[in-house]
């Protein structure tokens, strides 16, 4: 009787450590994909979330100069600025509200509130109940983000994200200059 050939029962110690690496290999590039991924993802997340919060910060300012009869811009303290606008409201009836941004160069946040009277320029505590638009932000050019008189204003500058490039916001508005009007804002 012959005895039957067992060669093809199993791998050998060689196909066994072939087969390892070459899983070793792939296993390296599937995560150095999905690392790179990962890394791109956190990028675009941050830069995204910085270019939201520029252009809801200059359409925020935009929007309340655009329907403003008059602004006033003032340097507060140091290279803070305070923008203050006397705006126009919809609804049924136009009513007048007073309206405020103010750049703060220290943290470089830019802040918004409203009221029905005049505003000055908030005191720090006063500052935190501001509504914060954006942070992380520098003037574009000289020492403020904006510049300008009634009725022109220019908006300028520039958002950093983290691990992502920076977002530019420059912008020219008018004002509807010469509309009368109550409150007296500042």
């Amino acid at each position: 009787m012959t005895t039957p050939d067992h060669q093809d029962d199993g791998f050998t110690l060689i196909e066994m450590i072939i087969a390892s690496m070459i899983m070793v290999v792939v296993l390296a590039i599937v995560g150095a994909l999905i690392g790179s991924a990962s890394t791109t993802s956190k990028r675009v997340s941050s830069l995204t979330g910085q270019s939201t919060a520029a252009q809801l910060a200059s359409e925020s300012i935009e929007r309340g100069i655009r329907n403003s009869s008059d602004f006033l811009l003032t340097s507060p303290g140091g290279t803070d600025q305070l923008l203050v606008a006397r705006t126009a409201q919809g609804g049924s009836t136009l009513v007048w509200t007073c309206v405020a941004w103010y750049y703060s160069a220290a943290d470089g946040s830019i802040r918004y509130t409203m009221s029905p009277t005049a505003i000055a320029a908030p005191s720090a505590t006063a500052l935190s109940h501001w509504t914060l638009l954006a942070a992380n932000v520098q003037p574009s050019n000289g020492t403020g983000i904006f510049s300008g008189s009634t009725p022109n204003l220019t908006i300028g500058f520039t958002g950093q994200s983290s691990g992502a490039g920076p977002v530019a916001i420059n912008s020219t508005v008018v004002s509807r200059a010469g509309s009368s009007g109550t409150p007296a804002c500042y």
